[in-house]
């Protein structure tokens, strides 16, 4: 249970998929979550930077800090970039619907050559062009060069992903879903799993589900399985046009590898980016720093196409890029290594291509007109949300039904 928000366990090995920290603004679902743990959620202060330059600089960015990290020269070049940008901006405005044009416009152009362009390239397999702004404006924490500095000398406190403490549980982020999964049990109900889904069908008013060749009737279906793949299960329950937009959809995978370590590796980050081509991961986490009962381990991801040759990657083939990359990093050397395990996930990031919110948007009214269906969550929703969001939607889902 839970999704990508699980914990996997393997082989004395115990890791989150990708680093993850709940905090919530919503006081029912942050009691929900309080009521599910007791004294098993820990408090902890947001640490993570950013590799680049062969130099760290801490993220969220904090003026003070790229100033005296930065190359001089850089700094200038940055400085004078968004300068001319918004000279720019005044005689002709750059569009906005594009990734590349919205960080453009508000950062100018050194600092989207230097980081996010080469970023996003990695993370998304495409340029930053063909990218929808919806990402820029939802997931980078300051929203302009200019409001870096407002929010160094002047922090506002609206940012939401500036969030600088956060809970975790022990033994794992997977101990909130594996909470609720026992509240099921306890209530009554069954979860099956490793049961995937053949066919949902048309019964009267309501529905039947049919999986490992059984069929389940259903009042209502609340679904949080990919949006395209829902699609297909309806078939011919769809119009023609909601299954041409649902095939457009699509997502990023993921290779997670842990890498067990003899010892700690004395960074304190919780997790680091790595934008630069010299590391295959863009990102790495550090279990212990998350809770110290954990095994002394280090998690790299490897964004990914299904099929392309990072995702067909033997664990070999990864542990040797992450070791070199950790050496690089001063993290640890190949004679700290003990094992490691690695695990694919295909539906990992909603790709907001140009256009994405109109395709996501008739699958999502085609389902509506049928009734019965609440489609939520990152995947089911073909959305980028977080995971309180998803525990508010779940509640929203349960209230609709």
């Amino acid at each position: 249970p839970g999704g990508l928000a699980a914990t996997h366990s393997e082989n004395g090995f115990l890791f989150d998929y990708g680093p993850h920290r709940f905090h919530t603004e919503n006081d029912a679902v942050l009691s929900q979550v309080e009521g599910l743990l007791g004294g098993d959620l820990l408090t902890l202060t947001r640490c993570s930077r950013i590799r680049l330059l062969d130099r760290y600089f801490h993220y969220p960015l904090a003026l003070g800090d790229v100033l005296a990290s930065m190359p001089p020269c850089r700094g200038v070049q940055m400085m004078a970039g968004f300068m001319l940008e918004k000279a720019r901006g005044l005689l002709k405005p750059r569009e906005q619907r594009s990734f590349e044009g919205w960080v453009l416009s508000r950062f100018g152009k050194p600092l989207y050559d230097l980081y996010f362009a080469p970023y996003n390239r990695k993370l998304w397999g495409l340029e930053s062009s063909e990218l929808s702004a919806d990402w820029a404006s939802q997931r980078i924490t300051v929203p302009s060069l200019a409001g870096l500095v407002r929010e160094t000398f002047s922090p506002s406190g609206k940012v939401r992903s500036l969030a600088g403490r956060f809970r975790y549980p022990v033994g794992g982020i997977g101990r909130i879903s594996e909470a609720l999964a026992s509240g099921v049990g306890n209530a009554g109900g069954v979860i099956l799993l490793d049961t995937a889904p053949e066919a949902v069908v048309r019964r009267g008013d309501a529905w039947e589900v049919r999986a490992g060749g059984s069929e389940i009737p259903a009042d209502w279906i609340v679904n949080t399985i990919p949006l395209g793949d829902l699609a297909g299960l309806l078939g011919s329950a769809l119009p023609e046009s909601a299954h041409r937009a649902a095939s457009s959809l699509r997502f990023r995978s993921l290779v997670f590898l842990a890498v067990l370590l003899k010892g700690d590796t004395g960074a304190q980050d919780h997790w680091i980016y790595t934008s630069e081509d010299r590391y295959a991961f863009n990102r790495l986490s550090i279990s212990r720093n998350f809770d110290p009962g954990m095994p002394r381990q280090i998690v790299f991801e490897f964004s990914c196409d299904r099929g392309d040759r990072v995702w067909n990657a033997s664990k070999d083939e990864l542990m040797d890029n992450a070791v070199r990359g950790a050496e690089h990093l001063s993290l640890f050397s190949p004679d700290d290594v003990v094992d490691g395990v690695i695990v694919r996930r295909e539906h990992a990031y909603p790709i907001y291509k140009l256009g994405y919110r109109a395709e996501a948007g008739a699958v999502l009214d085609s389902l509506k007109s049928l009734g019965g269906i609440v489609s939520c969550g990152r995947q089911g929703l073909f959305r980028y949300n977080n995971m309180d969001h998803s525990m508010e939607m779940g509640r929203c889902a349960a209230l609709e039904v």
